[in-house]
């Protein structure tokens, strides 16, 4: 519940994260795979791998775009669904979700990381994978391979950690949330006002 007493400052913060970026925060990433050259029934899979004294992390996947269907098979500790947000963990081995798709459009989803692995020293890394395959998930749909990968390399003799983001078979696009459009003056400026008249209507009660 929002305490009326700082709401408002809530709000500026809101803003200046929306305008700017929160510096100290985990990365996003957003991926997209363009799937208009096939069509018919495919599977979307979402695995979470990591050597066994990795530091735990939760991958985040949130805003999803396409024409998702119903879930083919997902791992007992693998929490949310589609579309409001799902998380893998990469702890006791990993994690995994596989998810059917209608072919013929685009795809994307957001993708961030939630784990101490960058600060922390270890050896071992962990890697995040989304693959298409067809319908009984016997072959990958177009290039072998997966669209999207993020292999997170921890902390290592003081060197802190990073995250190696890629498309192996070419299919995908990957792109830092600081790579994508800024949203453009107006909506920024609609969205303090719409905050502002928020503060004002609770003000009321």
């Amino acid at each position: 519940m929002f305490n009326p007493k700082t709401l408002l400052a809530q709000c500026i913060c809101g803003l200046a994260l929306l305008a700017h970026g929160a510096a100290d925060a985990a990365p996003t990433y957003h991926v997209s795979i363009d799937t208009s050259g096939f069509s018919g029934q495919g599977l979307m899979d979402f695995t979470f791998l990591a050597n066994a004294g990795a530091t735990p992390v939760d991958a985040v996947l949130t805003n999803f775009s396409g024409a998702y269907g119903a879930t083919f098979d997902r791992s007992p500790a693998t929490t949310g669904g589609f579309p409001g947000g799902i998380v893998l963990g990469n702890l006791n081995g990993g994690n995994y979700l596989t998810q059917y798709v209608n072919l013929g459009g685009l795809f994307s989803f957001d993708i961030s990381f939630d784990g101490a692995f960058a600060e922390t020293e270890n050896i071992d890394a962990s890697q995040f994978d989304a693959t298409l395959y067809n319908d009984d998930f016997t072959a990958y749909v177009g290039a072998a391979g997966s669209f999207a990968e993020f292999v997170l390399l921890p902390r290592l003799n003081g060197t802190p950690g990073t995250v190696l983001a890629s498309s192996p078979n070419g299919m995908g696009r990957v792109a830092a949330a600081a790579d994508l459009p800024e949203p453009p003056a107006p909506l920024l400026a609609l969205t303090a006002l719409a905050m502002l008249g928020f503060v004002r209507g609770r003000r009321r009660h």
